[in-house]
């Protein structure tokens, strides 16, 4: 039967390649898609984008500097709060038994802060202040702070309250300082370090003392170890305190005392005397020494300074507090006032008639004036090479001694 009018076959050959060549064709004229789009443009901004501009070496070496500040406090904060968490607060705890630690604090000079515990008040918080100040009072001030049994018995028998007539009972708080005796400080109203700060200065002041009195003269014999500058004008003071005093600071528990020898006289034993330099002139400085030993006694001993320079009075202070190089001595050195010049008394004659003479002739006043200027008044008197100090003389020895303040604990 033959094929029908408009009919196609499926299966014909030239069909199939028609329908293949017309895919074909197709797939030529389909474009990119959406997604091939997008990335295309992409990639053109990107290649169209123009490179950013470098900053300067200046500006980068300030971002570093700046990053590295920020790290460096940050790291200086950290260690600091290590260093509590490791080391503590920095207040030490003292053993009132340690006897040589107790003297060292309480008379070697360094500057303590102590507060004074017993058995009731030992487990109870420090006062907020002292926790929060310990390690800034020792980086401004040198001060330790200390916590001390104050009420218990030392190796003498007497508790530190006892020895130095403090508060029998809490709460009890003082600074020490220069070898001097302790000042009570109140910690009540005090909640800042600067607060803190401003009340121990005082106590930590360095000054020498000027003996103008007898009493006086026992600051310097009581202690272990004082140095006298001894002078007889301003001018020999003043240049020897001008070598002094920078040093006191370093050698705090040496007291150091001026004393007017033109006023005061000091007796010392001749094997002292022989240790005085004859070719120097002007001040005397010299150093005495006291050694407490068990049974209340004590030993003395001195020395004088050769050289009046910062070199040889630095040397010369360490001994002293050393009490190296100490020439001994029988008993402390004592003062008294030289006594006062006697007029004397002139008994005048019995009254003769007056014969009859011609007036005298008036005296020369320039000439009895200029006499009595060279008498008194002259530099040649006021540098004289009279010696600051004396020999002691067996029949003028004192058998009282003056009684000072005891060190022994």
């Amino acid at each position: 039967m033959g094929k029908k009018a408009g009919y196609l076959d499926p299966d014909d050959e030239k069909l199939k390649q028609g329908q293949q060549q017309l895919i074909q064709d197709s797939a030529k004229w389909k474009g990119p898609s959406h997604k091939e789009r997008r990335e295309k443009e992409v990639k053109k901004a990107m290649k169209n984008r123009e490179k950013p501009e470098r900053a300067s070496w200046k500006q980068q070496a300030t971002g570093w500097f700046f990053i590295v500040f920020i790290c460096g406090v940050g790291f200086v904060s950290f260690l600091f709060t290590m260093s509590d968490i490791l080391i503590g607060n920095g207040i030490v705890n003292l053993d009132v038994q340690d006897t040589n630690k107790l003297k060292t604090v309480l008379f070697g000079g360094d500057p303590w802060l102590i507060y004074c515990v017993n058995d009731d008040t030992v487990n109870y918080r420090l006062p907020e202040v002292l926790e929060q100040s310990a390690r800034s009072l020792y980086r401004s001030l040198g001060v330790s702070v200390g916590v001390l049994r104050c009420w218990e018995e030392t190796a003498s028998g007497r508790s530190v309250a006892q020895r130095f007539k403090l508060n029998l009972k809490p709460p009890l708080s003082f600074v020490v300082a220069n070898g001097n005796k302790p000042r009570v400080l109140p910690l009540t109203g005090i909640s800042k370090s600067e607060h803190l700060e401003k009340r121990i200065r005082p106590a930590l002041s360095i000054e020498a003392v000027r003996v103008d009195a007898l009493k006086k003269w026992s600051s310097c014999t009581s202690r272990r170890a004082c140095l006298v500058v001894g002078h007889k004008n301003t001018a020999q003071k003043d240049t020897a305190m001008n070598v002094v005093k920078p040093l006191q600071e370093k050698f705090r528990a040496l007291k150091v005392v001026t004393l007017d020898t033109a006023f005061w006289q000091l007796k010392l034993e001749e094997s002292l005397m022989r240790t005085r330099s004859k070719e120097r002139h002007g001040a005397d400085v010299m150093c005495l020494t006291r050694e407490d030993v068990p049974g209340g006694n004590s030993t003395f001993g001195g020395a004088f300074l050769w050289s009046l320079d910062s070199s040889s009075a630095q040397a010369f202070m360490q001994n002293c507090v050393d009490h190296r190089d100490m020439v001994p001595l029988k008993s402390s050195p004592k003062i008294k006032a030289r006594p006062s010049p006697k007029p004397k008394t002139v008994v005048p004659d019995a009254p003769k008639p007056k014969p009859s003479k011609p007036k005298p002739k008036p005296k020369d006043t320039k000439k009895s004036a200029s006499a009595r200027v060279d008498q008194v008044g002259s530099r040649e008197s006021l540098e004289s090479e009279e010696p600051l100090f004396e020999a002691v003389e067996e029949d003028e020895e004192e058998e009282e001694e003056e009684e000072g303040d005891e060190v022994e604990l």
